[in-house]
């Protein structure tokens, strides 16, 4: 059984219907609002477990709180006490605190607009969701007898699970918000501690030999300072010393004062001098985005070019239906981010990750498009449709989507291009399960490109 129906068992009917009275919440907001945190908050601690550091204060914070998940065998009966539900809300915004720093208010405001309730109710279902979530995974602990690595390990492997049953339109708020860009696609893996550190706590479970032995694998670190009061060379160094420091900073004060002067004389005629080569603006994107402003303010020309910015991309610019559609619109300063774009050209064997033969120039394509505007931030909104062709997998359609788009994004990185520029988003057919109106939709499967920043 993985985490999400273990704390799906926990959080039952009975266990919801007090918490939403302790609130006072409707039920059904209130279930969505529990549901939503249950998947911020492994979320989170997955991010958090990719760092040593991350992995370690999870580890003692679930072994000092006590968290063994002896609160899930009564939850029931202990949320029935006001006093009692107040303690656990309390415990669990204490360690998230810890766990997940400055990040509780922003979690409220998501929740709070996600479920829609109160901003005080998802602060305070915060606190109480974290302590449950922490009892299952401390259980999983002591039965597993796992240590810190085998704890990482374990809620990492809960991330295709995760990536399958958050809700859509929860996804992009929780890779916002908790950053999850790297754990969602797959880039990410839990930290494991140094083998020093490691040595150290076997040894201490040992013995005192061993203890002995993963001392030395440490070696000491002296802070004694020297004493040199009773040493004449040693102050009169130290005399010699701040002597020169002082005579070097004089010497450096004088150096600047001069060449200042020698920049103001002669400022006018250097400003006249300086040009910008549509090279230098596309080599470096730094230099290109302080560029183009003096270059097309300084002394324009109604024959001329609009911009070098302009005539850079269009000498670089790639060839195909997705640049001739993508291009003006990103030459167009005056047109808002956000448009979207199939991606003509990608498609994927049915029931496969693996790209048709045709797909690898669109691949590319994409590619040069983002080297040719180095600002440019996308998202990769997959649909998918043939997941049952794989029945042996398991896999839904959501799931599918989200891993073709991944397989793109992977292609993009190994052809040079930085993951942050590029999102991936899994939807599966594009049909909601909670659409409700009885009008049957059509089922999709394609890739689309949603420009994020120009």
């Amino acid at each position: 059984m993985n985490l999400f129906a273990t704390l799906n068992e926990v959080l039952n009917s009975d266990v919801l219907a007090r918490i939403a009275a302790y609130i006072d919440e409707p039920s059904e907001k209130t279930n969505k609002a529990v549901n939503g945190l249950v998947y911020t908050i492994v979320g989170g601690l997955m991010k958090r477990t990719t760092t040593e550091i991350g992995v370690n204060q999870l580890f003692n914070h679930i072994q000092k709180g006590r968290f063994d998940g002896s609160l899930t065998d009564n939850l029931s009966t202990i949320l029935r006490e006001p006093s009692q539900t107040n303690a656990l809300i309390t415990q669990g915004d204490e360690v998230i605190s810890h766990l997940l720093p400055a990040m509780k208010s922003s979690i409220g405001s998501m929740i709070s607009g996600y479920a829609g309730i109160r901003n005080s109710s998802a602060i305070s279902l915060l606190g109480l969701t974290s302590t449950i979530v922490l009892n299952v995974l401390g259980k999983q602990v002591k039965d597993r007898k796992l240590d810190a690595d085998g704890l990482a390990a374990s809620l990492f492997s809960e991330r295709e699970a995760f990536v399958n049953e958050v809700p859509e339109e929860l996804m992009p708020r929780l890779i916002e918000k908790i950053g999850l860009h790297q754990v969602v696609s797959g880039l990410a893996t839990p930290a494991r501690r140094t083998s020093v550190e490691t040595t150290g706590r076997q040894a201490a479970a040992s013995g005192t030999g061993a203890r002995s032995t993963a001392t030395v694998s440490r070696p000491p670190v002296s802070y004694d300072p020297v004493d040199e009061s009773d040493n004449d060379n040693g102050a009169l160094t130290k005399w010699g010393v701040g002597l020169l420091f002082v005579l070097a900073l004089s010497a450096g004060g004088y150096y600047i004062y001069q060449n200042t002067k020698n920049h103001s004389a002669t400022s006018g005629d250097v400003a006249d001098e300086v040009t910008i080569s549509s090279d230098t603006i596309q080599a470096d994107t730094v230099t290109r985005s302080l560029a183009v402003p003096v270059e097309s303010t300084a002394k324009p020309k109604p024959t001329s070019p609009p911009s070098s910015t302009t005539a850079a991309s269009a000498a670089t610019a790639p060839t195909g239906s997705l640049t001739q559609s993508m291009t003006p619109y990103l030459g167009n300063p005056t047109l808002p981010k956000g448009r979207v774009f199939p991606l003509a050209g990608v498609s994927f064997v049915p029931g496969s990750l693996s790209l048709t033969p045709g797909s690898t120039a669109a691949v590319g394509e994409l590619a040069t498009l983002l080297k040719t505007y180095p600002q440019l931030q996308i998202q990769l909104v997959g649909y998918a449709n043939d997941a049952s062709a794989l029945p042996a997998t398991g896999l839904t359609n959501k799931s599918l989507s989200f891993k073709r788009v991944n397989v793109i994004k992977q292609q993009l990185i190994s052809s040079g291009i930085n993951f942050v520029r590029v999102d991936a988003i899994g939807r599966g057919t594009g049909v909601s399960k909670t659409d409700t109106s009885g009008i049957v939709k059509p089922t999709l499967r394609k890739i689309d490109v949603k420009v994020v920043v120009k």
